[in-house]
């Protein structure tokens, strides 16, 4: 390689950016919290790594420090898409439900994923918005009431949560909650 092939390969590399996806966060801290071992590689040599090495360890330690900061605030947030949530007959629906400390839900949000990205993204219609405790808003007139069990909504770790929809078909949903799923029937707690 010459020096200006490596000039122009470091004037590139300078150029990456990276950021980790917004569920990666959570799916990182509940396999922690489950226990889960990272998996360990040999190491590779230091003639392959090189610039790339170097910034793909960047980009992990940007990553780090910013889930280090989600954590330290307490926040988990979840996108979960698609589903068909708003009885509109399409699997188009998505969730996003911020919990802290992956318990108590701060925010939920149900969303059409109109652009087809598989999470909230500007220009998707919102459906649904509901912070603090679940309440019914609106009529229950012509409502159907649909269970979706068992994801990980809450960012807590394994898929053991339930999500409960009250909606007026096509495309209104009057209430929206998440629940622990107990697998030995124990009582739900809406969250």
């Amino acid at each position: 390689m010459t020096p200006r092939d490596e000039r122009d390969l470091e004037r590139q590399l300078e150029r990456i950016r990276f950021e980790p996806r917004a569920s990666l966060g959570p799916e990182i801290l509940g396999r922690r919290e489950r226990g889960e071992e990272p998996r360990r590689f040999p190491p590779a040599p230091r003639r392959i790594l090189g610039w790339a090495g170097a910034a793909v360890a960047a980009g992990l330690a940007v990553a780090a420090v910013g889930f280090a900061a989600e954590r330290n605030r307490g926040e988990m947030r979840v996108d979960r898409c698609c589903q068909d949530l708003d009885g509109g007959g399409h699997a188009d629906d998505g969730i996003v439900v911020v919990t802290r400390r992956g318990d108590v839900v701060r925010y939920l949000t149900i969303y059409e994923d109109l652009d087809g990205s598989g999470d909230f993204s500007p220009g998707d219609p919102v459906r649904f918005v509901r912070q603090g405790t679940p309440v019914i808003t609106g009529s229950t007139e012509g409502t159907k009431t649909t269970e979706f069990c068992c994801l990980d909504y809450d960012g807590g770790g394994p898929d053991d949560d339930g999500l409960l929809v009250i909606a007026r078909p096509p495309d209104r949903i009057t209430m929206a909650a998440i629940y622990e799923h107990s697998a030995a029937g124990g009582q739900a707690r809406l969250r």
